[in-house]
C-alpha cells in the first residue's frame, strides 16, 4: 500500500510521545522522528490512551486495507483487525 504519511509501525513511548522511523533518504530524512505529542491532560490517561490511538493509526489503515483490498479469509481478517484494536487499546488481542 502506498501513502503519503510516515510509515509505520508508529510507537507510543509513553507520556503522550508518538515516533515512528522515517526512510526517505532524498529528503534527508532517515531514521526516528517525532509523529506527534498529545497534551490533553485534564482526564488522568487520557492523554495516553489518545496517544496509542494516534500510535495504531498505521496498524489500523493496514487492517482496514487489506480487509477492503485483498482475498484474506474471515479468521485472517479477524486477526489483523484484532491486532490492531489491540494496539489502540492497550489491551491484550
Amino acid at each position: 500500500m502506498k501513502t503519503k504519511h510516515t510509515a509505520g509501525p508508529w510507537k507510543h513511548e509513553g507520556d503522550g510521545h508518538i515516533t515512528g522511523i522515517e526512510n526517505d533518504p532524498a529528503n534527508e530524512c532517515v531514521g526516528l522522528v517525532d509523529i506527534a505529542r498529545v497534551y490533553l491532560r485534564t482526564v488522568p490517561g487520557r492523554h495516553d490512551a489518545n496517544a496509542r490511538l494516534i500510535a495504531a493509526a498505521p496498524d489500523l489503515l493496514e487492517a482496514l486495507y487489506l480487509i477492503a483490498n485483498t482475498g484474506m479469509d474471515a479468521r485472517q481478517c479477524m486477526l489483523t483487525a484484532s491486532a490492531a484494536i489491540a494496539k489502540a487499546t492497550g489491551e491484550p488481542a
